[in-house]
Formats: C-alpha cells, sequence, structure tokens
C-alpha cells in the first residue's frame, strides 16, 4: 500500500512542474504585443452608426442575422476579420460593419449577406484594414 507521505510528496512534485511550465509560458506571452482594435471600433462612437445594439430581437431578424453568419463562417477562403464582420438586421435592412483583408472580400460577404437576406436591402459599410 502507498503511504499518505508518498502520495503528498507526488503531488507536491507534480504541482510544482506544472507551476514551472507555467511559468515558462508566461514569459514569452508577456513579450508579444496585446492586440489594440480602438482604431477599428472608433467608428461605433458615431451616434448614426448602426451598432449590434441595434440588432433587433424579432425573430426573423435574428434568424436572417444567424443565416448571414453561418454563410460568412462557412466560407473557409474568407480571413478570421471577414468572419468577425458585425452583421445587424433591424426591419427590413441588414448592415454589415468592420475591417476585412482585401476589397473581394468585402464584395463576397456582401454577396453572401444579399443571398442570406433574400429581400432584405443590404447596407456594406465594410472597411478594408490597410
Amino acid at each position: 500500500m502507498i503511504s499518505s507521505r508518498y502520495l503528498a510528496s507526488a503531488l507536491v512534485a507534480g504541482m510544482l512542474t506544472v507551476a514551472a511550465a507555467n511559468a515558462q509560458g508566461v514569459d514569452a506571452d508577456a513579450k508579444r504585443t496585446a492586440p489594440d482594435n480602438t482604431a477599428a471600433n472608433a467608428s461605433d462612437r458615431d451616434a448614426h452608426a448602426t451598432t449590434p445594439m441595434d440588432q433587433s430581437n424579432d425573430k426573423e431578424a435574428i434568424a436572417v442575422t444567424a443565416a448571414i453568419r453561418r454563410a460568412v463562417l462557412s466560407d473557409k477562403a474568407l480571413s478570421t476579420s471577414a468572419h468577425n464582420v458585425k452583421i445587424v438586421t433591424n426591419g427590413n435592412t441588414v448592415t454589415l460593419r468592420g475591417p476585412v483583408a482585401s476589397a473581394a472580400e468585402k464584395k463576397r460577404v456582401e454577396s453572401l449577406a444579399v443571398k442570406s437576406a433574400a429581400g432584405k436591402t443590404v447596407r456594406n459599410e465594410i472597411s478594408i484594414a490597410n
């Protein structure tokens, strides 16, 4: 039978090993520059800008937004930025906002939205990141 003293020692040794491994990872992470999208979100401060807070809670609006999001996410050729475009449906209008990598991505996201939101007006306010 294994003594409780042996188990305690093994547990402490394991915890120290994990702590040492985590400490090494922290140093590597600390050297990276933190992501900053403050400039990309500056346009959201405009009182007239459509933001996710303008999303309607109507079942149809939520379904339209979800359908567009699924279409965008299923297109693996699009960048992460394009996958994260803001999609806001309110009434008969769908607004697309946020940065994408290229003009081609901007056009592709808009075409996916138009296809997924039949009968809705799609406003493309997507910007192209520098």
